[in-house]
């Protein structure tokens, strides 16, 4: 009679217990599925960033690189830019200041001794490979693809929450691709108007573990109606 008696009593008690069993398991799959349509929506908001971001008419923007190693590189400019082609910056550059500014095909140096402006006509600078970073950062977000990406949650930058995103790209960038092997990007998104705000990069080569690239960006004004001019022609000397 005890085997009776106790499978009577438990199947009182099975309801409740099952009953229990079956929410906590629902509650679980919820959580489960709510993680996996949040990481999903994440992803396709930094692909809209992404594609805002490249397709932005204008913005402005700061850069910091330091290419370490033997030949080491700094510079830290900021500066705004007007597409196509119309750009200017400002800042130092291997410990020397500079300012440059791009209409078309023609290039406005400053001399940081005279102050005046020389002209270089035909000369694009933003195609040199050694200012590209500085010149046209949003060079450094061409992607052949991404085949890793993770949303790492809300992270406030200058006093703003952003959406923080980790990922390991195979970049699209010819001087990048020749220097280096690794790449590990940490970038930063608007929630208002879905926008890359902030990059963190950092490029290495297999077997070389002194030498390095770590670039850092900040990108705000985007579409705005920026003003990029040539330098007063009274100021400008023509090489």
């Amino acid at each position: 009679m005890l085997v009776p008696g106790w499978f009577v009593l438990n199947k009182r008690r099975l309801g409740p217990v099952a009953l229990a069993g079956a929410l906590i398991l629902l509650v679980v799959a919820g959580i489960w599925s709510f993680s996996g349509e949040s990481q999903a929506d994440m992803q396709k908001n930094f692909e809209t960033a992404h594609q805002n971001t490249l397709s932005s008419r204008s913005f402005r923007f700061a850069v910091e690189s330091k290419l370490l190693g033997e030949n080491e590189f700094y510079s830290k400019v900021e500066g705004e830019s007007a597409m196509p082609d119309k750009v200017h910056i400002k800042g130092t550059v291997l410990k020397t200041p500079v300012e440059f500014t791009q209409i078309n095909d023609s290039t406005y140096i400053r001399d940081p001794f005279s102050g005046k402006w020389l002209s270089l006509q035909g000369n694009h600078l933003s195609k040199w490979e050694l200012f590209m970073s500085e010149l046209n950062p949003l060079s450094n977000f061409n992607f052949k693809d991404i085949p890793e990406i993770r949303y790492v949650g809300e992270e406030e930058v200058d006093g703003e929450k952003l959406l923080a995103y980790e990922l390991k790209p195979n970049v699209e960038n010819v001087f990048l691709e020749d220097q280096f092997d690794d790449f590990n990007y940490k970038i930063w998104v608007s929630k208002s108007d879905l926008t890359i705000r902030k990059a963190l990069i950092k490029a290495s080569k297999a077997g070389d573990e002194k030498g390095g690239l770590e670039i850092s960006i900040k990108l705000w004004d985007y579409n705005r109606s920026l003003r990029i001019d040539v330098p007063q022609e009274s100021n400008v000397t023509t090489q």
